[in-house]
């Protein structure tokens, strides 16, 4: 059985790390003027600190919270006046958990397991940036100085937030729940939904799927549901890539731009400056129908994603009623539901074609000179 390991917003921890970089490096200046000024020294853990204040963006409705929360939490572990990195690892453990819960943005919360992840992992690597800290400063900066507090509370920053990683990480043991998980990530509005509702009966279905009797009439079950499964993804994604190619031209822009070229071109009294508005309004008028080209596929595309997230109803609803038979008949079973549902997915219409697309085409726009 194959693993896939997926790393869900990516764009996320990097600005977060990014953002807990600053952190750190700002408690760093701040710890080598305490140190010359007051002499007094400063705590790494206070870096962690820095770093979850700097990189968390709270959920909308708990930034008051929040940052509250991340100013006296992460404390507590020191009062139990343990050695160190003991009251560190715990108070990076804490932070991380505060950070991946209500602190990654929009209307996001973390789930449990997410942030367990990310609170273990930051917990255990905050140790390991104060080791790197007590390198640096034992192999390069014997005599401290503000170098030496700048690039070591910063590492102890940069292992904290790498532990966060942790919490965007998915293990799936299904390529094709794995492609599911990523594509709902990245889409939007209706696709999205419809997307999210087609790993969902996937997820059904294999599960019912999985109970039956082992043999090649279940193989072949699961290979049918993957399959149909994977048109849907298919399909979304012709979408999505419709949907990027629409959204980067305004074909109310386009319409607008022949129409007053067109005008231009009727008021002007100069043949050879009408010629070239002409030439001008049919070169435009050729982009809005391949416009309205594109603008259809992605309505037909939209349609075949229902028409395949209703084949995979119609599947949950057949396996459910299978469910319920003698174990000793679920194994042939399988294989008369697989072949059923193949059947169900060739009566799908077919992605729209090449040449179809071309036939549907209207034919450019010109203008009579």
């Amino acid at each position: 059985m194959a693993f896939s390991l997926q790393l869900l917003h990516r764009e996320d921890f990097e600005g977060r790390t990014l953002r807990a970089l600053a952190g750190g490096a700002a408690v760093g200046i701040f710890a080598a003027l305490a140190q010359r000024i007051l002499h007094v020294p400063v705590d790494p853990g206070l870096a962690v600190v820095a770093a979850a204040l700097a990189s968390a963006r709270p959920v909308l409705g708990y930034t008051a919270a929040l940052r509250l929360a991340l100013c006296i939490l992460p404390a507590l572990p020191y009062f139990f006046d343990a050695e160190n990195p003991v009251p560190q690892a715990f108070s990076g453990a804490i932070a991380a958990a505060l950070v991946g819960l209500v602190g990654q943005g929009s209307e996001r919360v973390g789930k449990a397991p997410e942030v367990a992840a990310g609170a273990v992992a930051a917990g255990a690597l905050v140790p390991l940036g104060m080791y790197v800290q007590q390198v640096l400063d034992a192999r390069f900066f014997p005599n401290g100085g503000l170098l030496s507090a700048l690039l070591g509370f910063t590492s102890v920053a940069l292992f904290w937030s790498v532990g966060t990683l942790a919490s965007h990480l998915t293990l799936h043991v299904d390529p094709v729940e794995s492609r599911g998980s990523t594509l709902e990530n990245t889409l939007e509005g209706e696709a999205q939904e419809l997307v999210g509702r087609t790993l969902a009966l996937y997820r059904q279905c294999l599960g019912v799927a999985m109970k039956m009797a082992p043999g090649a009439g279940r193989s072949e079950l699961v290979e049918v549901l993957r399959k149909m499964a994977r048109e849907a993804f298919t399909l979304a994604e012709s979408h999505s890539g419709l949907e990027a190619q629409l959204k980067s031209v305004a074909q109310t822009d386009v319409d607008a731009q022949v129409k007053d070229l067109r005008a231009r071109a009727a008021a002007t009294e100069d043949a050879v400056a009408r010629r070239q508005l002409e030439l001008a309004a049919s070169s435009l008028g050729e982009e809005l129908n391949r416009l309205d080209t594109l603008s259809r596929k992605r309505e037909r595309l939209l349609a075949q994603l229902h028409a395949q997230v209703a084949l995979l109803e119609r599947a949950r609803v057949s396996l459910v009623g299978a469910a319920g038979s003698e174990a000793s008949a679920k194994g042939a079973q399988a294989a008369q539901l697989a072949k059923r549902l193949a059947s169900m997915g060739e009566e799908a219409p077919a992605p729209i074609s090449e040449p179809e697309q071309a036939a549907a085409q209207p034919a450019p726009t010109r203008v009579s000179h």
